[in-house]
């Protein structure tokens, strides 16, 4: 146990990181988000259930095999109850290496009103770094429905509104990397939140949106969505033609 521990330290302060920096958004509250990182093929470190993510340490992770099998735990600590949606979406999404759910207090509304505008292209860097902001329909939490409620959405882009809970946000760049991807999602949902009370959202055309391929290509960045499902940019946004 401390030999796993010891093999995976760089990354445990990753995640312990992540989470406090989580809360210090504010995006979080009491026990509220989990957060998941698989630093190899085999290896999740999730989050202890019922600790504030302000107070999470790294001897507080759980880590855990692909199937959700405890590898190692300090003390009484468990994993969170939201452990099978993690395990169902790295299942879905072998390319990705962390995933970050929260609530986010204006990204949190938009799932509330249910309303699909963030899944327009709207802003270059989240066409090119997050993709559409997709909603799966509510599910209970800490539940196999949660888990499968993303289903519909999991492939088509690295974001996911839950209706009337938060949202969930996928990376393929680690932990940290995640937190950043939320960042960016909550300033625009902000945005567009300014935009509507001035009066109007304008989406980026589908023409531009193929143009950033280029900047993709240029930044050598990974391009979100499942690299099963999704080919180019626009993709994302009106499927393939």
């Amino acid at each position: 146990m401390t030999d796993l521990r010891e093999r995976f330290a760089k990354a445990l302060a990753e995640h312990t990181e992540a989470s406090r920096r989580l809360a210090e958004l504010g995006f979080v509250a009491s026990h509220g988000g989990n957060l998941s990182f698989r630093p190899a093929p085999d290896v999740i470190l999730i989050t202890p259930t019922k600790v504030p993510k302000r107070r999470v340490q790294a001897d507080d992770v759980v880590i855990l095999d692909r199937e959700g099998r405890i590898l190692s735990a300090l003390g009484d600590r468990r994993p969170t109850g939201e452990t099978p949606m993690h395990l169902r979406l790295f299942a879905k999404r072998p390319d990705l290496n962390a995933l970050v759910h929260a609530h986010p207090p204006v990204l949190t509304g938009f799932a509330l009103a249910d309303d699909p505008i963030l899944s327009r292209p709207l802003l270059p860097e989240p066409v090119l770094e997050l993709g559409p902001i997709l909603t799966a329909e509510y599910a209970e939490p800490i539940s196999d429905d949660l888990a499968r409620a993303l289903d519909a959405v999991v492939l088509r882009s690295n974001a996911w509104l839950m209706k009337n809970h938060g949202i969930t946000i996928g990376s393929s760049e680690g932990i940290g990397r995640a937190v950043d991807l939320l960042e960016m999602a909550e300033a625009m949902a902000h945005s567009v939140f300014v935009a509507r009370a001035l009066g109007r959202v304008n989406e980026i055309p589908r023409a531009e949106v193929e143009r950033l391929e280029r900047t993709l290509a240029a930044r050598t960045m990974p391009r979100p969505g499942s690299p099963a499902a999704v080919t180019t940019l626009a993709d994302m946004y009106w499927g393939k033609v």
